[in-house]
């Protein structure tokens, strides 16, 4: 199934790799650093976003690879384009935390969003430095974006290495279990296995934050990955979940 999803996502990740080349977000990386050395994350999403330039013909590249990629047909694509949706206001609100559409369009438009905001924030993340400039980072929160981790890499020993949901940075946490809550193990912590895919549905009941726990190994492209993953982070909203 993997193989198949990442073979059927190469259109998608060709127009990632491209986003991801062609943008100059204004970071400037020794502000970014001596922030996060403070214990400040290295800057404001949002305002990276709006530096970026137009979202809007990359936001048409990247539904021009959906439909090349057989995840769109073509009239669904041009009546996304369409209508009247704002890209800016739509990659705003993945960062910010708006829940998955359950129109099929809305959320179509959504997962193109995030194909674009992620892309920009990861080459963010990319001029702040490589991870040992935020190896001591001890809070759960990303040290670049501020975002929430969506998947825990179990590693050896009792760390786990976190995975912005927005720019991908990565980072070690000692804890096991929910990142929510003070202790280790919350009482109200449930572990959900899903052998097909790999992963651990990891969900708290007592602050209502979920995670996806994986082993590091086999780890493929995180676009990827998250779109394997997409009904884990649907089911868990339609508990009242967030990552």
């Amino acid at each position: 199934m993997r193989s198949a999803t990442a073979e059927q996502f190469a259109p998608v990740l060709r127009v990632h790799a491209a986003v991801l080349g062609d943008c100059t977000p204004a970071v400037d990386p020794e502000v970014a650093r001596k922030r996060i050395a403070q214990g400040q994350v290295a800057y404001d999403a949002l305002k990276m976003l709006a530096s970026c330039g137009d979202l809007v013909p990359r936001f048409i590249r990247v539904l021009d690879a959906f439909e090349v990629a057989g995840f769109v047909s073509n009239s669904d694509r041009r009546a996304i384009l369409d209508s009247e949706l704002d890209v800016d206001d739509l990659v705003a609100g993945w960062f910010t935390g708006d829940r998955t559409p359950r129109d099929c369009r809305r959320r179509i438009a959504r997962q193109a969003a995030i194909v674009i905001g992620n892309a920009l924030l990861r080459a963010a993340t990319t001029r702040v430095g490589a991870p040992s400039v935020w190896k001591t980072w001890t809070r759960v929160v990303c040290p670049c974006c501020g975002g929430s981790p969506d998947i825990a890499l179990i590693e050896r020993g009792a760390e786990r290495t976190l995975i912005c949901a927005r720019c991908d940075a990565q980072w070690r946490s000692p804890r096991a279990g929910c990142l929510g809550c003070d202790i280790a193990e919350s009482p109200g912590v449930a572990r959900i296995a899903n052998p097909q895919l790999g992963y651990v549905l990891v969900m708290c009941s007592a602050c209502g934050r979920f995670l996806k726990e994986r082993p590091r190994r086999g780890l493929d492209s995180l676009v990827v990955e998250r779109a394997i993953t997409a009904e884990l982070d649907l089911a868990a909203e339609q508990r009242g979940l967030r990552i």
